[in-house]
């Protein structure tokens, strides 16, 4: 049996790759060492460094499984592989069928993929894989020596004592601990989707017009309002953003709503990222959007002065 992928990447004629394997939610720097050593692997062979990534989750479709929320879009996803150094990117569909694989019948697989030749494996030390997951380092270790390819197993990435892992970003990210998040990352947390029409209300009752933000991923902060930057045609801008209710308006669904500092233009329509820098403050019912529109001045005061210093003191990290 083989399997559904789609490169992003145009591949012509016969690409020879060095391949990482992994879900690669967030491109921690786990994940990016992976597709370094790829890399570091393909240019001794002459190959290409390539990722593979799986859409959807594997939890989300193995019988019994909790998909984690997402840190980042499929998009966002493979963006960053490829800043990693991954010159060609793919996607394999992990559907049920893909998942109830035997491993050997996965790795076989791999050998013909149309256009697609592989010259070697890179994944990290704990990967598991195939139906059960019963797949593991051991087991592609052994295939790699029969069909003549490069393996390496890339040990997991510590970071003062705590593993480096989407499950602790995610965690830390719910919690609110924007810091600890960052910090395990690599970089600032981001949002990212579509900007769609609101109740247009922010602009001229609260002189702070927004842009209601669809996600491409999950949302996995607390409600709130936040301190950030978005970057918007090469422009970064400092943003506040309220995600919440807005229960001064009593909203009956979450939103994310981000008003950029010193703007002015259209963004409906367009895609959005927004990086979070603090949580400056949990969400309120104000008495009157008057009192509403005061501790807005406050929030944008707050959030310019955290932008500048993050710039001034070269802590800020797209």
């Amino acid at each position: 049996m083989d399997f559904s992928i789609q490169f992003d990447t145009h591949l012509s004629g016969i690409c020879t790759a060095v391949a990482g394997f992994g879900v690669f939610d967030g491109v921690h720097p786990g994940h990016r060492l992976i597709i370094r050593t790829a890399a570091e692997m393909a240019s001794s062979a002459g190959a290409l460094p390539a990722a593979l990534t799986f859409v959807p989750h594997p939890r989300a479709v193995i019988p019994g499984s909790t998909p984690p929320g997402l840190l980042i879009s499929v998009p966002q996803r493979l963006r960053l592989l490829r800043q990693a150094g991954a010159e060609v990117t793919g996607i394999i569909n992990f559907t049920p069928e893909f998942g109830a694989m035997e491993p050997e019948e996965f790795l076989e697989a791999l050998l013909r993929i149309p256009g697609f030749k592989l010259r070697g494996i890179c994944v990290g030390e704990d990967w598991r894989f195939g139906r059960g997951g019963k797949g593991d380092a051991e087991l592609l270790d052994r295939f790699a020596q029969k069909n003549g390819l490069l393996f390496r197993a890339v040990k997991r990435l510590e970071r003062q004592g705590i593993n480096i892992s989407s499950s602790v970003i995610r965690e830390r990210a719910g919690a609110g601990d924007l810091a600890g998040a960052a910090e395990i990352l690599g970089r600032d947390l981001t949002l990212s989707g579509i900007v769609e029409k609101g109740f247009r209300v922010a602009g001229p009752q609260l002189n702070a017009p927004t842009a209601n933000l669809h996600l491409a991923h999950d949302l996995l902060v607390p409600d709130g309002v936040y301190a950030g930057a978005a970057e918007f045609e090469n422009t970064i801008y400092p943003a506040v953003l309220n995600i919440g209710f807005a229960p001064t308006y009593n909203v009956n669904e979450r939103r994310v709503e981000v008003h950029l500092l010193d703007f002015s233009g259209e963004l409906y329509g367009r895609e959005l990222e927004v990086s979070l820098f603090a949580r400056l403050r949990p969400e309120k019912k104000f008495p009157s959007p008057a009192e509403l529109k005061e501790q807005i001045v406050k929030d944008i005061a707050n959030t310019a002065a955290i932008f500048k210093d993050r710039f001034t003191s070269g802590g800020y990290e797209k």
